[in-house]
């Protein structure tokens, strides 16, 4: 099955974008976004767990298993979150995170604030995605370009074409699509992106005098992240725990079994913050999670080829792989795209 021919076509429906999909949209560009995952927002993603057994009055838990917040510095990133936060469905959440270092809680000195919809990350890419013409289940496996115009094959046998193709993905995943172009990818295989487990887990009772909303864990050997999600959500959501490895553990544990990470995160857990109680938990695997090496621009445009690419992984701004960078380098690319 094919589809007619799009303006623009975006492989790859994470934030990035779909920042730059709703700009192109907006200018009254045809675009179409493909994504593999049955949802949008890419690593900001929210796990559902309904509480087991039928007639349960305990309320439905959602972890933030991807991006864990974002922050607001660059002036587009502000009128962002203050249209968002007008809108109803995005919140602050905190302006301190304390650190756990040396079996102790050390309190954050002033703080910036720290933005995440109470209905879980995953709301971004939703909102974002709201009026676009989106293909999920669409995994791309190939791309192929001839007389000026880029076709998008996917596994399912579905085809798209468009005269621009915009990517959005992982840089290690978009050099295999290219493989049958001229294009050089040499500047994806430059990118170097760490791993990350997540292992979340819901709680019969929170933990005893936690007062916190999540801790940066420093100097112990497997953890890096403690979040305690309820504080995230309205009042009634039952107490939960969200945990980022480490990348190093992650690379010595790449392929041990969700079960066996389970196990060790949640024990390295009660290292820090001592016993829990645990009705459900489950681990989450992400191959790209942390870019380390990154695209040195904000965003990649060959025009000649009618191609582009965008992401946390390029450079938008000085501040770090972050939301913040997503979205700006998405934006960015839309801009250039618009002019």
């Amino acid at each position: 099955m094919s589809t007619g021919e799009q303006d623009f076509l975006v492989v790859g429906a994470g934030l990035a974008g779909l920042a730059l999909a709703r700009e192109l949209a907006r200018a009254g560009k045809r675009v179409t976004v493909l994504d593999k995952a049955r949802g949008v927002s890419g690593r900001s993603s929210t796990r559902r767990l309904a509480a087991e057994g039928t007639g349960s009055t305990v309320p439905e838990a959602k972890l933030d298993h991807g991006a864990r917040f974002f922050t607001a510095r660059n002036p587009l990133t502000k009128a962002f979150v203050q249209e968002s936060l007008d809108g109803g469905w995005l919140a602050e959440w905190t302006r301190s995170i304390p650190k756990w270092e040396n079996g102790r809680v050390v309190r954050e000195e002033g703080g910036h604030p720290r933005y995440v919809p109470p209905a879980g990350m995953n709301m971004l890419g939703r909102e974002l995605a709201r009026g676009l013409t989106v293909q999920t289940e669409a995994q791309v496996g190939s791309l192929k370009r001839a007389d000026g115009r880029w076709t998008a094959e996917c596994q399912d046998g579905r085809t798209f074409a468009a005269r621009t193709v915009l990517l959005n993905l992982p840089a290690p995943q978009i050099a295999p699509l290219l493989s049958e172009t001229d294009i050089d990818v040499a500047p994806f295989q430059a990118v170097q992106i760490d791993p990350c487990w997540a292992v979340g887990a819901v709680l019969n009772s929170d933990i005893d005098g936690a007062d916190w909303p999540a801790l940066r864990v420093q100097g112990h050997g497997a953890l890096d992240w403690i979040a305690r999600e309820q504080t995230k959500r309205p009042a009634g959501h039952p107490p939960a725990l969200m945990l980022h490895a480490r990348a190093d553990w992650t690379r010595v544990h790449l392929q041990d079994t969700k079960e066996e990470v389970q196990t060790a995160l949640l024990d390295a857990a009660r290292e820090v913050v001592g016993p829990l109680d645990i009705a459900q938990s489950f681990a989450h695997r992400w191959l790209y999670a942390t870019p380390t090496a990154r695209f040195p621009d904000a965003y990649g445009w060959l025009p000649e080829a009618g191609l582009g690419w965008c992401g946390d992984w390029c450079t938008p701004d000085a501040s770090g792989p972050r939301v913040e960078a997503a979205l700006l380098s998405g934006w960015e690319l839309a801009a250039e795209l618009n002019r």
